[in-house]
């Protein structure tokens, strides 16, 4: 009874958020208001369902988020694919394309670095005792099976030489199913390819590549006609996706490891700010950008998904302006390395926590710029492995010597908190767009005509 009284609740729901389409209320309020919907949902539906009911609740409305993120991840990669290529065919990029690749991966580096600052600190002011923490031997095991495996020659240890080989596709078509580690850096490198051999035909044979370009755009209508179909039913996959989470997850794991928790959204939120102080400086308005990004930001918080957000992301800087080569190339690497929330943030707090239990002041100096340098160096590390927050964080505990057990004590929040790095993360991808954008003289306080700017080295 109490399952069929849900479903009705659920249904008269998604009726409301299409009474507000019909009454032409915008979409960001309406993905927001979905948003609210269903946490307020969730936490109802959390208090009374059995574990039972609520596997029967999730299993069947949470079936129609996790179609709505894999249509999403399905046209992820033929976007990349497209709209790298046509930074090609639209951007004169033939003498940037390295300096635009070396400023994006710069950027997502150096802001993972300071991202890994920030947890630090945060984790440091926010007293967390680790000591008082008891380390279960499922917690502990979980997180020396990870170590195992990714720092003390398991299968996915790899040395540096192997994480770059790593990212280079063998089969291109394999790359586009995304079921390689790598596979959205693998489809970058393939486009690339493509793009300069478009441009070493464009004189030569300048018939052949005028009709592969008209072909690319029509391609790419074709490819965002798709993305705006799906993304139109975004408001009820949010209701969905976010009722379901809050409905499946343990609350009182959360109370209990509340400090830590708080402390994570701290940390998120100071780098947030952080974040749209660099856009500010490379010109674009923090309020501009916060009207356009909200939707995109709330449904990454949403899903946990760095890929099925991408086409919402590329949508939203092009609307800001940002040219399509630069948007495709930086929404992509930022899915696999310089992950500010992953593997900046995240690791910086427990890093923190672990440094006190062991005697070390995690703020004097030298740790404290040892520790951002080790976190900035596996956030670009860990592109060839697939590595998440909690691989990241583990990894940089061993570099710096420090025990990982206490890392396997936070997975049983993990879901939570991934909702709010996943949201960090895209945020960096776009301060890496930004930044590529002044260092090539895009100005960002004009619209979308700059994605036919022509960049020029200077």
């Amino acid at each position: 009874m109490l399952i069929a009284l849900s479903f009705i609740v659920m249904l008269a729901a998604i009726y409301g958020l299409i009474y507000l389409k019909k009454k032409k209320v915008p979409f960001s309020k309406r993905v927001v208001f979905a948003l609210v919907l269903g946490i307020v949902l969730g936490f109802v539906f959390n208090q009374l369902f059995s574990s039972a009911e609520g596997a029967v609740f999730s299993d069947w409305i949470g079936m129609f988020g996790s179609i709505y993120v894999k249509l999403l991840q399905m046209i992820a990669m033929p976007l990349i694919l497209v709209c790298v290529i046509l930074a090609f065919t639209k951007i004169e990029i033939k003498t940037n394309v390295l300096k635009i690749g070396v400023t994006i991966v710069g950027t997502l580096i150096v802001t993972a670095g300071i991202a890994g600052i920030v947890g630090i600190a945060t984790g440091y002011f926010a007293n967390i005792d680790g000591s008082t923490f008891n380390i279960s031997q499922s917690a502990l095991s979980a997180a020396n099976d990870i170590e195992k495996n990714y720092v003390t020659g398991g299968e996915h240890t790899l040395s540096l030489p192997q994480k770059i080989v790593a990212i280079f596709p063998s089969n291109p078509f394999f790359d586009l199913t995304g079921q390689r580690a790598s596979a959205t850096l693998g489809v970058v490198i393939f486009a690339l390819f493509i793009g300069v051999a478009y441009l070493r035909i464009k004189d030569k044979k300048p018939k052949e590549a005028d009709l592969f370009r008209r072909g690319m755009d029509s391609i790419y209508e074709i490819v965002m006609s798709v993305v705006r179909l799906f993304l139109s039913f975004a408001p009820y996959a949010v209701l969905t996706i976010m009722t379901t989470t809050v409905v499946n997850n343990d609350l009182s794991a959360v109370w209990k490891l509340a400090q830590f928790f708080v402390a994570c959204y701290v940390a998120m939120l100071i780098q947030f700010i952080i974040q749209l102080g660099i856009m500010a400086a490379c010109g674009m308005s923090p309020i501009r950008y916060l009207k356009k990004a909200l939707p995109v930001l709330s449904f990454a918080f949403i899903t946990s998904s760095s890929a099925g957000s991408m086409p919402m992301n590329l949508e939203m800087q092009e609307e800001l302006g940002i040219p399509k080569g630069i948007s495709s190339l930086s929404a992509s690497f930022a899915t696999s390395m310089g992950m500010n929330g992953c593997a900046g943030l995240y690791p910086g707090i427990i890093i923190a926590i672990v440094a006190v239990t062991q005697g070390i002041n995690p703020l004097s100096p030298s740790f404290l710029f040892y520790a951002a340098f080790v976190i900035a160096m596996t956030s670009f590390g860990i592109a060839g492995t697939g590595g998440g927050g909690t691989v990241a964080t583990i990894i940089s505990l061993s570099a710096l010597g420090l025990p990982v057990g206490l890392a396997g004590v936070f997975i049983a929040i993990e879901p939570l908190v991934d909702m709010g790095r996943t949201a960090v993360n895209l945020n960096g991808g776009v301060v890496a767009s930004m930044v590529t954008c002044k260092v090539n003289g895009v100005d960002l306080k004009q619209t979308k005509e700059n994605k036919e700017t022509v960049l020029t080295t200077k």
